[in-house]
């Protein structure tokens, strides 16, 4: 099956998580993090979920599933150990058009969710389109280890300067030839040595005499 990579926007949107164990509880606060307002349906959760309700952070109804707990959410999650209820909510998510993904059981599910490698604001999804979660997460450690901290310092980075060049009304294809020179630079060395010397060089020479990183950091 070819799935269609994309990252969604969850927030203030109702997700509805079926099951309360561990690996529900992932889900859970994955969908936290990105700021969903979530719901929990299940007769008993772990720690973690009984927790985060009796914060008040999600919505915990502690009983079994019914027919209609997902109607109306943006997406779902069945994580049990019950294929004949997964079966029926997956039923339920195709007449109520919810997007569901029914854990470690890719024939009911709409969508996937990757092994995530994270640093800061770069996030790079990796998935084997479930044929092999071990192997994506196998991949996605071995991405970790080649993101290190000049790649979070050069998003931030480019951010004030797209920022910058986009209010001097400088056009996309010019703008996308300035960061592809500077991409071809030494500034990703430059900043893991933290050598701000040398990132300045490179600003200058490459998208005026008057940018530096700390003109960037003043128009904020």
């Amino acid at each position: 099956m070819e799935y269609y990579p994309v990252f969604m926007n969850v927030t203030a949107r109702r997700c509805v998580v079926v099951g309360g164990g561990e690996v529900a509880a992932r889900k859970v606060e994955s969908l936290i993090e990105a700021g969903a307002d979530v719901i929990v349906v299940s007769p008993e959760a772990v720690e973690a979920i009984t927790a985060l309700a009796a914060a008040g952070r999600i919505q915990w109804l502690s009983r079994p599933y019914r027919a209609g707990d997902i109607r109306g959410a943006f997406l779902a999650y069945a994580a049990t150990d019950d294929d004949e209820l997964h079966a029926a909510i997956a039923a339920d998510a195709k007449a109520d058009a919810v997007l569901l993904n029914v854990v470690d059981r890719p024939r009911w599910c709409d969508f996937i969710v990757p092994s995530i490698a994270r640093r800061g604001d770069l996030v790079v999804a990796v998935s084997t389109s479930g044929r092999s979660p071990a192997m994506a997460r196998r991949i996605r450690q071995d991405i970790e280890l080649m993101l290190t901290a000049e790649y979070e310092a050069a998003i931030a980075l480019f951010d004030r300067l797209r920022r910058h060049l986009v209010r001097r009304g400088w056009s996309f294809e010019r703008r996308r030839e300035i960061f592809d020179r500077l991409l071809q630079s030494d500034v990703l060395s430059s900043l893991r040595r933290d050598d701000s010397a040398e990132v300045d060089r490179l600003l200058a020479e490459h998208a005026g005499e008057s940018v530096s990183t700390a003109s960037l950091e003043a128009e904020r």
